[in-house]
């Protein structure tokens, strides 16, 4: 398919070397090439054999010095454009290819503007056709392809390269149909991954209260448990205390006993003195008589 893209335009090259790169190229009744200006002329003649031979960036130099001469000269932009497609598969510069391709379109979409020859319209449309192909701008060509058939409808090299274009852009809109789709379920698993994710953490987050629950609960019931059981050592207290009580008089009882024994002992010891000391005048009052 790129295959025959390619040998279309050199197709339109060929014929551009037989037609438009002839002095007389894109002549008749409402169009007229300045004839008069020998300079444009000459350089356009130069630039035809140096593309004859191949040389195709000596050729644009050439016809970009007839452009200068005639910037609105149909046959000079043509051919401009023409060297420039031609140089794009001697470059592997991405960057200098991309500016070769935008400088030959926008000079392929200038010559319409410049002539009213059908034939030469028709091949600028067809090239500008091709270069939009082969960057997949495929509705684009397919627009540029239909304009020049409109100009050339008896051309079956446009009409081939229509219909590839066509089947290209169908192929092109089904797999981006195929992406969107895949993009969408991709979405979609991705919207049902985050319910579920989203789902665990609130089934997480709602066990986790209730841990938390069950704990403050549990806490609860321990502290209650506590402040049941104290009533409890509180009703053994008077028994306690009475113990302690009795402790206490049994203490009382011996002192009071045991003063009770040192103050009878000590009348005793106040009899018994006082039995003595009247013993001791009875015998010195014996003495006394004997």
């Amino acid at each position: 398919m790129k295959n025959n893209i390619i040998i279309s335009l050199i197709l339109v090259a060929t014929a551009s070397t037989t037609m438009c790169l002839l002095n007389g190229c894109g002549k008749d009744d409402n169009y007229t090439l300045d004839v008069t200006n020998k300079e444009e002329r000459q350089l356009i003649k130069e630039g035809n054999k140096l593309f004859d031979e191949e040389k195709y960036q000596e050729a644009e130099i050439m016809y970009n010095k007839a452009t200068q001469v005639n910037p609105n000269s149909p046959a000079a932009n043509y051919n401009l454009a023409l060297s420039l497609v031609k140089q794009l598969k001697t470059t592997d510069n991405d960057s200098i290819k991309s500016e070769m391709i935008n400088h030959a379109a926008s000079l392929f979409e200038l010559v319409p503007t410049l002539t009213k020859d059908s034939t030469l319209i028709a091949m600028a449309y067809h090239n500008m056709g091709n270069l939009r192909y082969e960057n997949e701008a495929y509705k684009e060509a397919i627009d540029a392809y239909k304009l020049s058939l409109r100009h050339n409808p008896s051309d079956n090299d446009t009409r081939y390269n229509l219909r590839m274009a066509q089947l290209k852009l169908q192929e092109q809109q089904q797999q981006q149909q195929n992406q969107q789709n895949q993009d969408q379920q991709d979405q979609d698993q991705q919207d049902q991954d985050q319910q579920n994710q989203d789902k665990q953490n609130q089934d997480q987050q709602n066990q986790d209260q209730q841990n938390q629950d069950k704990q403050n609960q549990d806490k609860q019931n321990q502290n209650q448990d506590k402040a049941q059981e104290k009533p409890a050592d509180q009703k053994q207290q008077p028994g306690k205390q009475q113990d302690a009580y009795i402790k206490m008089n049994e203490q009382n009882m011996q002192q009071v006993l045991k003063a009770m024994q040192d103050k009878e002992d000590a009348v005793q010891k106040k009899i018994n003195n006082a039995g003595n000391g009247q013993e001791r005048r009875e015998r010195q009052s014996s003495r006394n008589k004997w």
